[in-house]
């Protein structure tokens, strides 16, 4: 139960910063979909 609420918070999270996310995606997906703005901060912020 805990890790769910973690989940979801981690996707309310992630819904905020404008990186759409669900519940259904891998891990992997996730990483593709966050590697990106790992990778290039200064694009998020300007």
């Amino acid at each position: 139960m805990a890790k769910e609420v973690d989940l979801k918070t981690i996707i309310s999270n992630l819904a905020k910063l404008g990186v759409s996310a669900t519940m259904t995606k891998s891990r992997l997906e996730m990483l593709k979909a966050l590697a990106p703005l790992a990778q290039a901060p200064q694009i998020q912020s300007q």
